[in-house]
């Protein structure tokens, strides 16, 4: 007769505010796919958990995720939501300011999500033409522009290309 299974209990040496922490960066990343940073950031902040850094730190160090298919599940999120570019979409993912991903997993994200580029090209051009009455040229040059959406030429072309199709 072999024992029952039990499930194994928290390392003792490990304190709760630890252990909290843990298992408050496990639903984040679960749920919003966090990146590492982003996880950290928000554990540790007064507006989210409040963990001290060093809890915080255990968490995302003790975290079993794998950090490229958290920002692969993020990539494709952004993707269903609103039209971005390859080039939007991966600094987007490594932003300070947007998910902290590291390069290495936002360029596995954005060279493995399965996206059509050429679409969100033309998503993205019908907003401009609806919601701000830009001219063919004028949307051209935003859909390019390495201030506005960054998509490459030839895909910001079959956007405009089939702007009124």
């Amino acid at each position: 007769m072999e024992p029952p299974e039990s499930t194994p209990e928290p390392a003792s040496n490990v304190p709760a505010e630890y252990q909290s922490a843990l298992d408050s960066a496990k639903s984040y990343s679960d749920i919003f796919h966090m990146s590492k940073a982003g996880l950290f950031d928000q554990l540790t902040s007064e507006y989210g958990d409040g963990f001290s850094a060093e809890a915080a730190q255990y968490a995302v160090d003790n975290l079993d995720v794998d950090w490229k298919q958290n920002a692969l599940m993020n990539a494709a999120s952004y993707n269903e939501s609103m039209p971005m570019s390859y080039r939007g979409l991966y600094d987007q993912l490594v932003s300070g300011y947007g998910e902290q991903f590291t390069d290495n997993e936002a360029q596995y994200a954005v060279d493995n999500l399965d996206a059509d580029w050429n679409k969100n090209a033309l998503e993205s051009a019908k907003s401009y033409q609806d919601l701000m009455d830009m001219s063919s040229s004028e949307i051209y040059e935003q859909l390019v522009s390495e201030y506005g959406e960054k998509y490459t030429a030839d895909q910001a072309q079959y956007a405009i290309d089939h702007l009124d199709g």
